[in-house]
């Protein structure tokens, strides 16, 4: 197992070992702290915290910045400014989504939060299109040290000991506290209060200390725990370019803006918005076996009559408990004709949970 990243910052990776960090091969992902039990209860209600430093974050300047991104993502930045960051995608021209961002700006520059599996591709695509236009794309993953803080009172915890005061979702600014005044907070969705915070390895240092004297630690892989229970999509080189934005409910979850200009797969995405009906909805799953999924996996399940109905997973992780959650694609359609109660191949339980967000067309 490597102890340390080729592609973190060494000064943040060194600090998480001292923390107690364990990291899996790639040395990126923490899979533990040293209680992996607890810190999947711990998800439950937090208060939690953990490194998010294994996402890609690109940075995105020059005069044109704006209009090149305007040109390029499903969302209107005109929208996005430094108290208010927002999710947006990017989509090929058949309106397949390639990845799921969350864009925030600090001064004149845009920031792309994703996948770090995605984070070369992307990266590659979009200075493709920047042709003359002065706009500057750059890694900046290891210059702004990626975290996660949440909790039921996460928010108090964030401006006490902070100096910061963000109560809404995707609202943003910048630390007050003195020395972190160079980091960003971004609030995103979360089954409780949930914030993304960026910045300078040292004065993410000083966040973490700060807040982990209110709070536990937990490891990267059961941060996704809060992801599925938001129904965030996630992106992933597994399922980069295999579905359209609606079968992700991009435009349930205010990614996609029709009235702003074109964007690459904007037509296709448009028309199914104003003519079609949207076949597949991304759904939150939970199933009373511990099963292995990934991205890209195909999950079978049986109703009553032993029909079988596949979904395409995008997100999964084991169940607080017992049992796994996932979030994955499935014919609504079909679903809707299931008989009875669903269940895994092996005939453990399945139920499709209710969204926090309506899915319909009527809605």
């Amino acid at each position: 197992m490597n102890s340390e990243s080729t592609t973190t910052n060494p000064v943040w990776t060194r600090f998480l070992q001292e923390q107690g960090a364990q990291f899996d091969d790639s040395g990126e992902r923490i899979i533990t702290f040293g209680h992996s039990e607890v810190e999947r209860y711990l998800i439950k209600h937090g208060p939690v915290i953990t490194s998010l430093s294994h996402h890609a974050l690109l940075k995105v300047s020059g005069s044109d910045a704006f209009d090149f991104l305007q040109g390029q993502l499903s969302s209107d930045l005109t929208e996005v400014n430094e108290n208010r960051a927002q999710l947006s995608s990017y989509c090929d021209p058949q309106g397949n989504v390639l990845a799921v961002f969350t864009v925030f700006k600090i001064g004149e520059a845009f920031y792309l939060s994703f996948h770090g599996s995605l984070q070369a591709s992307i990266e590659k695509r979009l200075k493709m299109f920047v042709l003359r236009s002065d706009v500057q794309i750059s890694d900046v993953a290891q210059e702004m040290i990626h975290i996660g803080f949440a909790g039921e009172f996460a928010d108090l915890d964030v401006q006490r000991r902070l100096s910061t005061k963000i109560k809404e979702t995707y609202e943003t600014g910048m630390v007050q506290a003195e020395g972190m005044q160079n980091i960003c907070v971004v609030k995103v969705p979360g089954p409780y209060h949930k914030y993304d915070l960026f910045g300078p390895a040292e004065e993410i240092q000083q966040a973490w200390i700060k807040l982990r004297e209110n709070c536990d630690v937990t490891n990267t892989q059961d941060w996704n725990l809060l992801n599925i229970a938001a129904a965030v999509p996630e992106v992933t080189t597994a399922t980069s370019g295999k579905y359209t934005a609606q079968f992700l409910n991009l435009d349930k979850l205010d990614a996609i803006n029709f009235r702003k200009g074109c964007f690459p797969g904007q037509e296709i995405i448009a028309r199914i918005h104003y003519r079609g009906k949207v076949t597949k909805r991304m759904l939150r799953v939970r199933l009373d076996e511990l099963v292995e999924l990934n991205a890209g996996d195909t999950l079978t399940l049986k109703d009553n009559a032993d029909k079988s109905f596949k979904l395409e997973v995008i997100l999964a992780n084991p169940d607080v408990l017992s049992g796994t959650r996932c979030l994955a694609v499935g014919t609504l359609k079909s679903l809707e004709s299931a008989q009875g109660e669903l269940k895994t191949e092996s005939g453990h339980a399945a139920v499709i949970e209710p969204m926090p967000y309506s899915i319909t067309d009527e809605e």
